[in-house]
């Protein structure tokens, strides 16, 4: 297939909605989400809750994955708008269970600890508005990991154990991911529900090569136009 004029003609595209996207300014957001971790390809993990309690946990309260951000609309064509969006998240998961053992190395069963992956994301995407307060987009994000922390097992204080935290060193820093977004629009006000599924596995290393954890994340996100 001759791919000169289909290049040709999505330059004739381009350029068309190029002319009417100058007529229309950007709009600019500042966010705040709520997300959910959803582990894939491992069954040592879990989903925690973006907020809930369970009194059989240290702290009893849970508070999950949360994130504040910024987002940009600018307008392609009457139906077609290119959306860029940057966010730094806390994403809260369950991580795999620690047998724990008492002084005398006696087993007194699993502690379920709870990991935070702390990062930026970026994305852009295409959204089509089938009618005015309404669309729906997809393209291609990323999730740079800066830091992530495992609530760990530490020591005995009477009855009770004292966590500790230990970084996790073996999560690749740059993860390529697909997002696709369901929003809804009102005067200044912007409803996100974004899914992104990574593209790969991001456990880096040897470790990668019998370990698996190619995670997505639930997105729920609340946006306030600035400009």
């Amino acid at each position: 297939m001759n791919r000169v004029p289909v290049i040709f003609c999505l330059l004739i595209i381009l350029v068309s909605r190029e002319s009417f996207s100058q007529k229309k300014p950007a709009e600019w957001y500042v966010t705040a989400n709520g997300n959910l971790y959803m582990p894939v390809g491992t069954r040592t993990k879990g989903t925690y809750p973006i907020l809930g309690y369970d009194k059989t946990t240290s702290p009893k309260i849970l508070l999950g994955g949360i994130g504040i951000g910024a987002a940009m609309l600018k307008p392609l064509s009457k139906d077609l708008k290119f959306k860029a969006q940057a966010n730094f998240s806390k994403h809260t998961y369950w991580d795999e269970p620690v047998m724990m053992k008492d002084y005398v190395a006696s087993s007194i069963g699993y502690f379920q600890s709870g990991s935070s992956d702390y990062g930026l994301g970026i994305a852009g995407m295409i959204h089509y508005f089938p009618v005015e307060a309404f669309s729906i987009g997809a393209g291609i994000s990323a999730q740079i990991n800066v830091i992530s922390f495992s609530r760990t097992p530490g020591m005995y204080i009477g009855a009770e154990i004292d966590p500790g935290f230990v970084v996790n060193r073996y999560y690749k820093t740059v993860l390529p991911m697909i997002p696709v977004e369901l929003s809804y629009k009102l005067k200044k006000v912007l409803f996100n529900v974004r899914y992104e599924a990574a593209l790969m596995n991001r456990i880096k290393g040897d470790l990668a090569d019998f370990r698996s954890d190619k995670f997505s994340l639930l997105t729920f996100e609340l946006g306030f136009q600035i400009h």
